[in-house]
């Protein structure tokens, strides 16, 4: 379930920046790692390492997961969240200028961006995201959609059956706290 190259979940960076670069106020990360092939010498098999420092080969291809329009992962057990979706959840996280590093990532922390509420609220900031009143028809629609991802899910293997009431439970209050947000500053 992880990206790969064969289905097109694992791209370039510059695939998976443009999605991000058209979300208001998102910064996509500039310094993404990237490792090289080192060379020790001949006797590394042997324990032995007789070129230091060791010489800096080809380095590997720089590969992330492919996202889809909403800028959530393609691969992957795409849970509620991602498949009944009100934001945009990522596993990076950019450094704010303010603590230096700017454009690097910080480790272990992710990202929710929370998609607009209304349609004017999409509008009036730039968004190609659909707002949340776009997407569903009512607070009703949405919990019936993630519901349905959920017993999904189980019977796939991927969710425990007694999990249910607690992934439609957080899903509600984050519809009510994500929806409730009309007006408020942005991310």
């Amino acid at each position: 379930m992880h990206p790969r190259l064969d289905d097109g979940t694992a791209v370039p960076p510059a695939h998976t920046a443009a999605t991000f670069q058209a979300i208001p106020n998102v910064q996509f990360p500039v310094h993404l790692r990237s490792v090289a092939r080192l060379d020790f010498g001949s006797g590394v098999d042997e324990g032995s390492t007789k070129v230091l420092p060791p010489k800096v080969g080809k380095p590997y291809p720089n590969l992330v997961a492919a996202v889809d329009a909403d800028g959530n992962e393609l691969a992957g057990i795409r849970l509620p969240d991602i498949t009944v979706p009100l934001a945009t959840y990522t596993g990076w996280n950019v450094r704010h200028a303010d603590i230096g590093g700017p454009g690097q990532t910080l480790s272990l922390l992710g990202s929710t961006i929370p998609f607009p509420a209304t349609q004017a609220e999409r509008q009036a900031a730039g968004d190609p995201r659909l707002a949340i009143e776009e997407r569903y028809l009512s607070k009703e629609d949405y919990l019936g959609r993630v519901k349905q991802a959920a017993e999904s899910l189980v019977q796939q293997g991927y969710l425990l059956a007694e999990d249910l009431s607690t992934v439609t439970e957080q899903a509600l209050q984050r519809y009510d706290r994500f929806r409730g947000r009309v007006g408020a500053a942005k991310v």
